[in-house]
Formats: structure tokens, C-alpha cells, sequence
């Protein structure tokens, strides 16, 4: 009975894999340069999902880059803002807040830097000195922020290094106000420990990870692991697993284009509210079988906070020579694990092409490839020998990836961005809130989804093509503000729900028609003055839509009171500029009885009388 249990689960995680597809959209140039950029980290804002920030090692130092509209265009420079300074190991991060970091080692002997940004990364403060001056200090790839807004330590910042000069130690510190002031370092590893990564859980769960070389040499033969569930006061620390470490040199590898490559482990933990929510997945480079000289990608998860750990799945195309420089990522609202990787896709030859293999269960693996054009690996002119940066990036969030990587295609080692869109619904969200709000048109599918309020546009212009297909979900207001409008032909759908999130893992409960409204043009329902009023559902059980459209109007006040007068809501936007404003809120709190929407444009009042049954 248990093997028929088994081989039916098999069979259904097969046939829910079989079902995703990955739409890979064109490679981006993000910032076109004559200075090479290389060694890349991306992270996505959680609260305004189209806001994105990249940092790169350049030959000016390092870069900062960011875009407001979901990767479609970029901004920044080669260089950090503020005259900041910094060379290598770039890393970036969201707070719970939407607050943007970007984190830089100094050169040797000062430590790590970091540097915020609270406007989506157009400006950024100066350079904050995480810990105090190290000889040899090595942070290597990451320092996150806890971005989980329900967690006890939201916004706790949290970075890892390598004490070279300690006994190669890998030493952790953190910030518990949005780092202006750092805690005492705590020391992890009581020997050689490399390639450090931070990251936490969806309940603040603070989780360690690095490359252990057991013997005090390289190439690696365990993974490092510490996890603390006190926001970073104490940590347990083990060796869960060994692997067969492909850094068989720290400069010119014959079998990887006479480059170095590194045997550092990724790791990323589930946030989502899906049957997998807490379980943290490490991706590492390891050869193949010993005696072996060819690196494949492989994977191992745990849902037990780390302390055991699934068997090893190897995840990379069959055809990959060599595979090497995982990042991995995983989706907070569907779930999804995506794992970017570098790989010789070519019967000979160093022609590279950037890869990334996706899984809904850990077990088993898709593989698509996202570079438009390959290149050739080989070492970065002006570097250490073998230079070719240690790592790639990739951030998800709502069906979406964004893949990055460097490639010399144009001559010049470049940075290159290539979204994803994976054909996957998405679950309620554990973030609390998402303000999406840039001047983008939005085309494809999208699923944005959070427990209590989406506010979409607020100064910025937000339109859905004809081709759209996106829905929002939230439970308890979803406000689309001047600046968001639909084009026909477009599939919008809006929902209010009332639950708790992740109070049942993996399940979805919809509530049933007419709970829901879409595409608003269609179900108008006054017209006066050239100005079209609507209101919606009309009588409702728990949430009513109001709003309007019109081409001239410069000021608009929202608002929802009772037949006494008395005012319940109120929104005020003194510039519009484009042709519609609308918003759901929230009535289930309401009385059984009557009640007046009112929109006035113009000083002139419209109303809407709805009925709460």
C-alpha cells in the first residue's frame, strides 16, 4: 500500500511539473557600459514587485542599478552612490519595509559597507561600516534583510563573512534598526569556511550556510550550516552533508576556460503558503562521481529548520559539459525553486549559455535556457588570474523570475537581464501589503496576491495591455488609484478574501461569485456630465468597487459614508492626469443597510447609493 501511496505521488508531481512552462523573454543590456561588469546579485521588492536592484563588481569598483518597472528599462551607474566606496562581493536586499540595501566589501582590511535606499533606489544614503576594520576579510556572496512584514525580527539585517585572519572562520553580525548601529559578530565555524549566504524564514528563522573545508584546503568537503530562531542572538551550527568540491585551484582551471571557479553553495527557503512553506533548498556545484573532472549542479532541501536533509538531486541539462555558479531562488507566492547556472551546452569549446532548471517539488526538474546569444568563458583583463566572477543571480516573486548573469557578447563583460514568466497560479502571499506603483505597461500574465491591502499607482502611470491577463487578490482592500487604467481587450480580476494567511498550507480558498468583478468597463453604471460612475457589486455582502472615468479631470476625493453623513474612507489625489480611478474596500465590517460611494471630480460630487445585505 505505502509503494502504490508513493508511486501516485510520483505520478501526480509529474504531472503538476509537466504542466509549468517557462516563457523566457529577450536578454536586457541593463546599464551599457566600456567598463566591465561582472559577478552580479539581484533582489526584488517584495511590497512593490516591478522595483528591482542590482549590484556588480565593475572596473570602477562596484555598481548600482535599478528599475521601476518590472526590467523593462534601468538606471544607475558603475560606481556606488555617494562616492561610496567598495570593490567586491557585491550583495542586495529588501527589507519588509520595501527599504533597498546594497552591501560591499572594502578593500582588505575594512570590512563590509552598506548603503539603503527608501524611493526604489533613485537615491541612497551614505555608506554605513558594518563591522570593524579585518585583515583579510572575505564576505563573499550575501547579506540579507529579514523582509517577512508579519515576522518578530522584520528587518533585522543580517551578513556573514570569512575571518582570514581568525583561522578562516566564518563570523555572522546583524542590525536590529535598519542598520544604524551593528550587534557584536558571532563566530560560526571553528575552521576553514568559505562562500557565505544569509537567508531567512518565513518566521524569522535565520539560516547560514558555506563551503567547508574540513581539512583546511581546498577542494570543499561539507556543507556548513547554522540556523538561529532568535533573530540572530545564538546559532546551532552542524555539517549536514559532504559533497565533492569542484575549486581544485584558486586560478586558471583547464576544464572551466582557464578560469576559477568556486564550489560555494546557494540557498533560498520557501515563504510562500504552500504545502512546502518553511523548507529551506541549498544548490551547490559538485563533480559528478570521484575521480571525476565534470561539475554538475545539484540540490537537497530540508523541512525541518536544517537539521535533516533530503538526498541530492542533480538538476542541470544532460548535455551540459560542465555546470557551474548556482544561484537559486524561490518564489514567495507560488513556491516555485529556480536555479540559474552556467553551462558548456557545446560538444567542445567554451561557448557558455545561461540556464535555468525550475521545480515545484524539489524532486523533479524542468531546464530552460534564458540567454539569447552564448559566449565564451575566459578570465576578466585587470583581476586576479582566472578572474571570471564567483557567481550569477536570480530573484522570483509572483510567477515571475529575473535571471542575470555577465557575458562578453558585445566585446566587453556586460550585465544582462532575462525574465521569466512561469505559466503557475499563485498562492496568498505572507507579505501583509504590495504597493505596485511605476510607469510601465504591463503585458502577460501576473498574479499579485497579499493577506490585507494592494494599492496599485499612486504618481505613476500603470496600464494594462490588451493582452494582459493579471489578477489581484487580497483580503482586505485592493485600491487601483489615478494612473492605473485597463485597455480593451485586457483580463483584469480582482478578489476579496477573508482568511488567514498560510493557516492551511496549500490550501486555496476562493470565495465564490460574484466575489469577485473584472473588467470594469463593461459593468459601468451612471453617467453624468461626460463623467461614467460605477459601483460594484450593488447590493454586495463584504466589498464594493467604486469609481469612474474620465479624460479631464485634475482632482478626485474618494469617499464612503452612511445616510447620516458620517464619513467612513476617504482617498484624496490632487493631480490625475490619466482616465480612471478605482477602488475596492472592504464593507464586511459594515451594518446591514444603505450607504452613499461618492466621487468628487472637480469640486462637482457623483454618488453611487449600493446596499450592504
Amino acid at each position: 500500500m505505502r509503494i502504490l501511496i508513493f508511486i501516485l505521488q510520483f505520478i501526480f508531481s509529474l504531472q503538476v511539473v509537466s504542466q509549468i512552462t517557462a516563457t523566457d523573454y529577450t536578454d536586457v543590456q541593463i546599464f551599457p557600459s566600456i567598463n566591465s561588469q561582472h559577478e552580479v546579485h539581484i533582489s526584488i521588492n517584495k511590497t512593490n514587485p516591478w522595483n528591482l536592484i542590482i549590484s556588480c563588481n565593475t572596473a570602477l569598483g562596484q555598481g548600482h542599478y535599478f528599475t521601476i518597472d518590472g526590467g523593462i528599462t534601468w538606471n544607475g551607474a558603475d560606481n556606488l552612490p555617494n562616492s561610496g566606496v567598495g570593490c567586491c562581493d557585491p550583495s542586495t536586499s529588501f527589507d519588509a519595509e520595501g527599504r533597498g540595501y546594497i552591501t560591499t566589501m572594502t578593500p582588505a582590511t575594512d570590512g563590509y559597507f552598506v548603503q539603503n535606499t527608501t524611493d526604489n533606489g533613485f537615491t541612497w544614503s551614505t555608506q554605513i561600516r558594518g563591522s570593524g576594520p579585518t585583515g583579510n576579510f572575505d564576505k563573499e556572496m550575501i547579506a540579507t534583510v529579514d523582509e517577512m512584514q508579519t515576522s518578530a525580527f522584520a528587518n533585522n539585517f543580517y551578513c556573514a563573512w570569512t575571518d582570514f585572519n581568525n583561522g578562516s572562520r566564518v563570523t555572522v553580525n546583524r542590525s536590529t534598526d535598519k542598520t544604524l548601529t551593528f550587534a557584536n559578530q558571532t563566530v560560526l565555524s571553528s575552521g576553514f569556511g568559505q562562500g557565505t549566504n544569509v537567508q531567512t524564514g518565513p518566521n524569522g528563522e535565520v539560516y547560514v550556510c558555506w563551503a567547508d573545508y574540513t581539512n583546511g584546503s581546498i577542494p570543499a568537503q561539507k556543507i556548513g550550516f547554522a540556523s538561529s530562531l532568535d533573530g540572530g542572538v545564538t546559532y546551532s551550527v552542524s555539517t549536514p552533508f559532504t559533497y565533492l568540491g569542484v575549486r581544485t585551484t584558486n586560478s586558471c582551471n583547464s576544464n572551466f576556460g582557464n578560469t576559477r571557479v568556486n564550489d560555494y553553495p546557494s540557498m533560498s527557503v520557501d515563504k510562500s503558503c504552500g504545502v512546502h512553506r518553511g523548507r529551506i533548498y541549498i544548490a551547490y556545484p559538485e563533480f559528478e562521481s570521484s575521480g571525476s573532472t565534470k561539475s554538475i549542479i545539484k540540490t537537497r532541501f530540508s523541512d525541518n529548520k536544517g537539521v535533516t536533509w533530503s538526498n541530492s538531486t542533480a538538476i542541470n541539462i544532460s548535455a551540459g559539459r560542465q555546470n557551474w555558479f548556482p544561484w537559486i531562488s524561490v518564489d514567495d507566492l507560488t513556491g516555485l525553486v529556480s536555479v540559474i547556472y552556467f553551462s558548456f551546452d557545446q560538444t567542445s569549446g567554451v561557448a557558455t549559455n545561461t540556464y535555468v532548471a525550475y521545480s515545484i517539488d524539489g524532486a523533479t526538474w524542468q531546464n530552460t535556457k534564458v540567454s539569447d546569444a552564448p559566449h565564451n568563458t575566459s578570465a576578466i583583463a585587470g583581476f586576479a588570474t582566472g578572474y571570471a566572477g564567483d557567481y550569477i543571480g536570480i530573484a522570483s516573486f509572483g510567477s515571475f523570475a529575473y535571471c542575470t548573469w555577465m557575458d562578453n557578447r558585445t566585446g566587453t563583460w556586460q550585465i544582462f537581464v532575462s525574465k521569466i514568466i512561469y505559466d503557475i497560479p499563485a498562492l496568498i502571499s505572507s507579505q501583509t501589503n504590495l504597493e505596485i506603483n511605476n510607469p510601465s505597461t504591463i503585458i502577460g500574465h501576473s498574479n499579485y496576491q497579499a493577506t490585507q491591502k494592494i494599492r496599485v499607482s499612486n504618481n505613476h502611470s500603470v496600464t494594462l495591455a490588451s493582452t494582459s491577463n493579471v489578477e489581484m487578490v487580497a483580503g482586505e482592500s485592493i485600491e487601483l488609484l489615478p494612473g492605473f487604467y485597463t485597455t480593451p481587450g485586457t483580463t483584469y480580476t480582482a478578489k476579496i478574501e477573508n482568511r488567514t494567511p498560510c493557516a492551511t498550507p496549500g490550501a486555496i480558498a476562493f470565495k465564490t461569485a460574484p466575489q469577485s468583478w473584472s473588467n470594469l468597463n463593461n459593468i459601468l453604471k451612471e453617467e453624468k456630465d461626460g463623467i461614467k460612475v460605477f459601483g460594484y457589486p450593488n447590493p454586495t455582502t463584504d466589498f464594493i468597487t467604486i469609481g469612474l472615468l474620465n479624460k479631464n479631470y485634475k482632482s478626485v476625493i474618494v469617499s464612503i459614508s452612511d445616510l447620516s453623513g458620517k464619513l467612513l474612507l476617504e482617498h484624496k489625489n490632487p493631480e490625475v492626469t490619466t482616465e480612471q480611478i478605482r477602488q475596492i474596500v472592504n464593507v464586511t465590517s459594515l451594518p446591514t443597510g444603505n450607504y452613499i460611494a461618492t466621487i468628487i471630480v472637480n469640486n462637482k460630487k457623483y454618488s453611487i447609493r449600493f446596499n450592504k445585505i
